[in-house]
């Protein structure tokens, strides 16, 4: 038994034909109900339908005579990964897909989730009295780092990563939209060619827009039909990963202020532009240094300087794991107190200046101290 066959058992999707065909959707013989339209995109529309056993899916509709050839193969590559992927749990699945071509109408069943990040986040930073919640903000960027962990594990490059296409299923993101996304020759090169600029303009990366394998004196780097060539890998998902966590800490990705695209876009090339990373995030609430660090790595123009996925998952972090080892949060507050202390003990006529023995004593005695009084009272400061 598939496992259409098994999602959907009656309990099963009948195959039998109902008289409210307007209702009704037959997906290679098996009988869906047309609940409403849950998302649009380009030529594709998305559809919440119910087989008989009332499981709810998700059904794209694409018309494919609004179609080029280069979305044709999009949707086509969206296939092939997702039937490649059908085993990766951080990435939506693909049920079934049919093709009509007298209609020219490609369906494809997939996986339904509940919201995507778009939504959640939209919510968040307009509601009343927005702020920025370092915890929630940890919880996501996890979430993001373990689905484009999971394909980059295939040596895929997914390569229009934006908070769109990370949706929620039963309180876990999983990535969607593969249509642009590509598996990497990792036996000739690290990057993914490409011969057309896509992508969503705020979280693309410098090297997808800047043409790297522009050709040069003695060289042909060109397609087939003679335009230039990108390579695409996967610091480029990093750094519209970086992209996303800006926009959860201060409400907008990094260029979004700059209202004209094409200015956008050369600003994003040019290294002549700064990012700027405040010290107060949406609301007014303070950015811890370790989030502003694991910004400024992800936002480097410079690929190879970027981290990988994995090391951003890394317990190393000190980021997404601000107290593993011997790390101990501290105030300025509580800093003061260590130094009122030590200075205090240094001015001691009785006792001194601190011998080496004892100075080398004084990190384990203070962080003993600072995790007693964290323990106690919950606080650093």
């Amino acid at each position: 038994m598939s496992v259409l066959d098994a999602a959907t058992k009656t309990a099963g999707a009948s195959t039998t034909k109902s008289k409210k065909r307007r209702q009704h959707i037959l997906i290679n013989g098996k009988l869906f109900t047309q609940m409403n339209k849950v998302g649009k995109g380009g030529s594709s529309d998305v559809y919440c339908v119910m087989a008989e056993n009332y499981k709810l899916f998700a059904l794209k509709k694409v018309k494919l005579e609004d179609c080029d050839e280069s979305a044709m193969r999009g949707f086509k590559g969206e296939i092939d990964l997702l039937t490649k992927l059908a085993d990766v749990e951080r990435v939506i699945r693909l049920f079934d897909w049919e093709l009509d071509n007298e209609k020219q109408v490609l369906s494809v069943l997939m996986e339904k989730g509940d919201q995507d990040l778009n939504r959640i986040l939209t919510i968040q930073l307009n509601g009343t009295d927005p702020k920025f919640d370092p915890v929630l903000t940890r919880f996501y960027w996890k979430e993001m780092l373990e689905c484009v962990q999971a394909v980059h594990d295939y040596d895929i490059v997914h390569s229009d990563l934006k908070p769109a296409n990370f949706l929620s299923v039963q309180g876990k993101l999983k990535l969607i939209d593969f249509g642009i996304a590509n598996a990497i020759d990792i036996a000739h090169t690290v990057n993914v060619h490409r011969d057309s600029h896509i992508g969503t303009p705020n979280y693309m990366s410098p090297e997808s827009i800047l043409d790297t394998n522009a050709p040069t004196p003695g060289s042909e780097r060109t397609s087939n039909n003679g335009s230039r060539l990108m390579k695409i890998g996967k610091p480029s998902d990093v750094w519209s990963l970086g992209c996303i966590l800006y926009q959860m800490v201060y409400g907008r990705p990094p260029f979004a202020h700059i209202a004209n695209q094409i200015s956008r876009i050369m600003a994003i090339t040019n290294s002549k532009v700064v990012i700027e990373f405040p010290d107060k995030g949406v609301g007014g609430v303070t950015v811890p240094s370790a989030l502003k660090g694991t910004l400024r790595r992800c936002l480097q123009r410079d690929l190879h300087a970027r981290p990988t996925v994995k090391q951003l998952l890394s317990l190393s972090d000190s980021w997404l794991y601000p107290d593993v080892g011997n790390a101990v949060a501290m105030s300025e507050d509580l800093l003061a107190q260590i130094i009122d202390k030590v200075v205090e003990r240094c001015k001691d006529p009785k006792r001194g200046i601190p011998s080496p023995d004892e100075v080398k004593q004084y990190p384990a005695s203070f962080m003993s101290k600072i995790r007693e009084m964290v323990e106690r009272d919950g606080v650093v400061g």
